[in-house]
């Protein structure tokens, strides 16, 4: 089978999106499939993420508009990405067109166009949050985003969603037909994680620091879980637009010992990093961006036997069972309680840790990989 997949991120540009494209690629010519990458030709300033291509990946760069500015060229990639890939359809029969969803990229809508030009199906994957609402200004942003992108997912062939919470959403939001829409959510490779060490006593987080993933709430109380556990470490990998403000919390409450900001890491580092924890920390503020979401990291802190804390009404259903492979809390005096009762119980903090792999068990790549091939065969039956 040959397979166009047309993306906006792809390396060397690095972040959750990127790895999940690259974990697809890989997963559908690890099953024997020709697999052709349409992306942009951008100039990335940031860490750099050059992971192993399956050689049966060829990927094509497309020259685009404002490539040193990467939110502009998300907006403006439409027509040049569409074009290549409409040319490399006429040069080679593809099965179908495979592409990853963000609310103001233009990446899916090419993919799109393409597969109706070249009369082929166009299976469109949403794995980021999905949000409905915002505030002020950003409400117009929203109006116009939604209209366009309505549009575009109600053309599509098929939409793959994470998880209930954004299945509610593409229907009642985007007004895509249910029938149209199949789970499938992001997935892990579990064969590059190995068992933490419940022994640890360090809890950690990585990724981009944004303000709704809420650091600054584990910081805040941090101080009252140090007088009960004296030993734990914290350390956060990544930086971001928080990174300023959340030093300044760990300068004024003394906790330069406890707190460690280890910059960023290459991807495949992070097995290992993981493999000495005990603790990985979720989103911990409820915003329309963290409801529902679920962040590459979560299931690779769950791959390495990790129990999780999130704030309430972020993570999907499926994933964080509260009491069982971690705790929902609802404000910084909960998770000043739950990080307590984790670290004072070695066995509890095992034993979180064993539902966790067993639950992510299910999100295997290779597995997830399968289902999206057989949602294509579905289509053409």
């Amino acid at each position: 089978m040959n397979i166009l997949v047309v993306v906006f991120h792809f390396p060397p540009i690095s972040g959750g999106g990127v790895i999940v494209a690259v974990e697809l690629v890989n997963n559908f010519a690890k099953l024997g499939h020709s697999v052709t990458v349409v992306t942009p030709n951008i100039e990335w300033n940031g860490p750099i993420y050059d992971p192993k291509l399956h050689a049966n990946v060829d990927v094509v760069k497309v020259d685009v508009p404002s490539k040193n500015q990467i939110k502009v060229a998300a907006r403006r990639c439409k027509n040049y990405l569409k074009n290549a890939s409409v040319k490399l359809g006429q040069e080679k029969k593809y099965d179908f067109i495979f592409s990853i969803f963000h609310p103001f990229h233009m990446a899916p809508h090419a993919a799109i166009q393409a597969g109706k030009e070249l009369q082929i199906p166009t299976i469109v994957k949403i794995d980021d949050a999905v949000y409905q609402k915002t505030t002020g200004l950003k409400s117009i942003q929203r109006k116009i985003e939604k209209s366009y992108n309505s549009k575009a997912l109600k053309q599509s062939s098929l939409v793959l969603v994470p998880n209930s919470e954004t299945k509610t959403v593409v229907e009642n939001f985007y007004g895509v037909n249910s029938a149209n829409i199949s789970l499938v959510p992001n997935g892990v490779d579990l064969n590059k994680f190995i068992k933490s060490n419940p022994k640890s006593r360090r809890i950690i987080f990585s990724g981009v620091m944004y303000h709704h993933r809420g650091l600054d709430k584990l910081l805040n109380i941090l101080p009252n879980v140090l007088k009960k556990i004296p030993d734990i470490e914290v350390l956060l990998y990544g930086n971001g637009p928080e990174l300023d403000k959340l030093k300044s919390i760990v300068n004024e409450n003394h906790l330069e010992s406890t707190v460690k900001f280890m910059g960023w890491i290459p991807n495949e580092q992070i097995p290992s990093i993981l493999s000495n924890a005990s603790l990985g920390i979720g989103p911990l503020r409820s915003t329309d961006v963290t409801k529902g979401a679920l962040p590459i990291k979560i299931l690779e802190y769950m791959a390495s036997s990790l129990p999780i804390i999130a704030i309430k009404d972020t993570l999907p259903s499926d994933v964080l069972y509260d009491g069982e492979n971690g705790f929902l809390v609802e404000n910084e005096k909960e998770l000043e309680e739950k990080i307590v009762t984790i670290f004072s119980n070695e066995n509890m903090r095992m034993n979180m840790g064993i539902k966790s792999r067993q639950i992510v068990a299910e999100f295997d790549w290779e597995i997830l990989v399968n289902k999206i091939i057989s949602q294509f065969e579905g289509l053409r039956d």
